[in-house]
């Protein structure tokens, strides 16, 4: 007996709406498929008979029927059309990934906690809630990259980087009185890369580094990768010991000083001008580079010295990003450096990357020109001072130690005091309830002698958290 044939499928599509066919057309088959109305195997109408059937032209279909090619609900073949394809579960396979629970070690905080979102109360995580970000300069900038010619978009960059935007890096160094030229500013692919390209284009396996501890721990693993020998000068509330790094300097001879001079991650604390001049005057007696990863400048204070302004670039290297005040998902970031030294590193970034994406720089040019960062940096300014005025006081009610008094920026670092719970006890138990911490030693070269744990200041302020410490 014959299949009777199906009838032909009919969607319900609108014109005067805002959707556009081609989304109404995908999600609408989508929902077919879903439903089970359009069963895996089955052969879509051809393009042209769904475009007549539909009164709609056939790159409308063409484009929604490649949509859903692209989201892994149809198969296309090539001479027969479109079918439904297979979904999940069926021909006895299981395309659902299942993750292991979660162990929270320097593993997982390296390559893991971006994705992981078992664990919903980010008090520990690295980045600023969405809302806090400049999301409306963000929309705008990408509406004007969109209506700029094609040619500008599907180029390679230049090897230094989106001249416009090197220029206003320029100027912002420039308004902090750091005189240099656009020739000594190149572009990278955040600062995560910036440190990498200035590891492999100065240092060689076995030189000794020196580094703030607490540090930055995808540095120290960098660092360590690149098989250099890692020394840990102490972070204080003004800066760094500058005791021990001259002791430090005059002992190992290094070759750098990898640091944080404003808000630094994890302590949130800044140099003191006392402490900047020190450090300077320590890398010029004993001739070792000083690295200054300045990614949250824009978050501090105007009285915070800025040590690439101080030396003018002599012996300092000045890394900079775009993550904590536009977006960290265009991976923007930026060295700036002496004209025959930027040379070499971006020598190595060709070689290792080529050109980063040049789309993404014009939007983080964009977004500057606007009109609207300024008082963007402004509000959030405000926002970070008050959030983590109000966490430090918080934890000081639940028992914990702040490491500074609040003065802006993403994090607190504070102390527990006469827990029997090595902080990666804590954590872990933190996480069975939902919480995810960052304990200090993911921070430190060696265990540290104290328990802490960094805190974002737009994360943690929740009653589950405080609850959790009490109970410690």
């Amino acid at each position: 007996m014959a299949k009777p044939a199906r009838a032909p499928l009919q969607l319900d599509l609108k014109r005067k709406t805002s959707a556009r066919l081609v989304e109404q057309v995908a999600n609408g088959l989508a929902g077919l498929i879903e439903t089970g109305e359009l069963r895996s195997g089955e052969r879509l109408p051809s393009v042209r008979q769904f475009a007549q059937h539909h009164d709609i032209g056939s790159s409308t279909v063409v484009e929604a029927y490649e949509q859903l090619v692209a989201r892994g609900m149809l198969q296309a073949r090539r001479g027969a059309g479109f079918f439904v394809a297979a979904r999940a579960g069926q021909s006895g396979q299981h395309a659902v990934f299942v993750p292991p629970e979660p162990v929270i070690d320097s593993a997982w905080l390296l390559s893991e906690m971006f994705a992981d979102e078992r664990v919903p109360i980010k008090a520990g995580c690295g980045w600023l809630p969405g809302k806090w970000l400049n999301d409306e300069g963000l929309h705008q900038a990408e509406r004007r990259i969109i209506r700029s010619p094609g040619a500008q978009q599907v180029g390679y960059g230049h090897p230094y980087g989106y001249a416009p935007l090197r220029q206003l890096i320029t100027q912002f160094l420039g308004h902090w009185s750091l005189e240099l030229g656009i020739e000594q500013v190149l572009t990278t692919h955040g600062a995560t890369q910036a440190l990498d390209l200035v590891i492999r284009t100065m240092t060689q396996p076995g030189d000794t580094v020196l580094i703030d501890d607490p540090g930055y721990c995808n540095l120290i693993a960098m660092l360590r990768l690149a098989g250099l020998n890692v020394i840990g000068v102490p972070r204080t509330p003004g800066g760094v010991d500058t005791d021990v790094l001259e002791t430090l300097a005059r002992t190992h001879h290094p070759k750098m000083f990898f640091t944080t001079s404003v808000l630094q991650n994890p302590t949130g604390t800044s140099y003191t001008p006392a402490c900047a001049m020190r450090v300077l005057q320590a890398a010029e007696r004993h001739g070792f580079w000083v690295v200054e990863d300045d990614i949250f400048r824009e978050l501090g204070q105007a009285t915070d010295p800025m040590l690439a302004a101080l030396d003018g670039l002599q012996r300092v290297i000045y890394v900079g990003s775009y993550s904590k005040t536009i977006a960290p998902s265009l991976r923007v970031g930026y060295i700036a450096c002496q004209r025959e030294l930027a040379r070499q590193i971006v020598h190595t970034k060709m070689v290792l990357t080529l050109t980063n994406s040049e789309i993404n720089e014009r939007l983080v040019h964009n977004v500057l020109t606007e009109g609207h960062h300024r008082r963007h940096v402004q509000t959030l300014n405000a926002t970070l001072l008050s959030a983590q005025a109000t966490l430090n006081a918080k934890l000081s009610e639940v028992g914990l130690t702040p490491f500074t008094a609040a003065r802006g920026g993403m994090f607190s670092w504070a102390t527990i005091e006469g827990c029997e719970l090595s902080a990666r006890e804590i954590a872990d138990r933190a996480r069975q309830k939902g919480i995810w911490l960052a304990p200090g030693d993911f921070f430190h070269l060696s265990a540290p002698h104290q328990t802490s744990f960094r805190f974002n200041v737009g994360y943690a302020d929740v009653p589950e958290l405080f609850d959790f410490l009490r109970g410690l």
